[in-house]
């Protein structure tokens, strides 16, 4: 009986496996989609700047959350978190962090942490023109997330490890994202209260999470697009 049983089960796995060139969309076609979905590469490309601010808790803590990115890879976060300003930024070369809880003076990140950070510094996000970026994208399957169908895509970016997302069925915008970051394992990004802002829809909330539990989570105010950046924005300063 139990190895009947356990048969049984092996076939509906397997069944329930079907290989993805066997759905009726191909992963090509869910990129489209999902890139229509938040605007269209057109309205897309033309973001050349942007600057986002909200809360964000973390361990239990409130803070105020800037940040700001430029075309092509500039980026920057500063944290206000207990009376004190926590910065990162990456200004096209090197990152840098600046914690006045544990010194006074800017630090350069590990070029591995460096790497993520300028990926992630991506306006356009890793589905943009990936196949130009020596990126590979396949579809995993359609999986049920938190009660909703899902396409689950899987990422391969040069030089990076792999990226999971999963892409709403029905209105093709990202759900979750799981990565492993150099430091601290893997982690999953959930995105949801979407709103438009000048014809681009956008997340205005995002959990980050790491082995099951919250890390930390931000509720966005406002976003702004094509704001004037200085090139000093980037640069970490005493």
């Amino acid at each position: 009986m139990i190895r009947k049983t356990v048969l049984m089960c092996a076939a509906a796995a397997a069944l329930l496996c079907v290989p993805s060139a066997t759905y009726a969309q191909s992963a090509d076609e869910i990129v489209a989609k999902n890139l229509a979905a938040k605007g269209g590469e057109a309205k897309l490309k033309a973001v050349q700047s942007l600057r986002e601010t909200g809360t964000i808790m973390i361990q239990g803590q409130t803070a105020q959350l800037t940040a700001v990115s430029k075309r092509p890879n500039l980026t920057r976060q500063d944290i206000q978190i207990m009376g004190q300003t926590i910065s990162m930024a990456f200004d096209g070369t090197k990152a840098w962090m600046l914690n006045p809880m544990m010194g006074t003076e800017p630090v350069e990140l590990p070029a591995e942490q460096a790497e993520m950070i300028k990926d992630q510094s991506e306006i356009d996000g890793p589905l943009m023109d990936y196949k130009t970026k020596g990126s590979t994208v396949e579809l995993v399957g359609l999986e049920n997330l938190d009660g909703k169908k899902a396409f689950h895509l899987r990422i391969t970016r040069k030089g990076l490890p792999p990226q999971e997302l999963f892409i709403d069925s029905t209105t093709y915008l990202d759900i979750k994202s799981v990565s492993s970051i150099p430091g601290s394992g893997t982690m999953e990004m959930l995105f949801g209260d979407y709103r438009t802002v000048d014809g681009l829809t956008v997340p205005f909330s995002v959990k980050n999470s790491a082995a099951g539990m919250i890390v930390s989570e931000l509720k966005v105010d406002k976003i702004e697009f094509n704001v004037t950046l200085s090139p000093d924005t980037f640069k970490i300063k005493k």
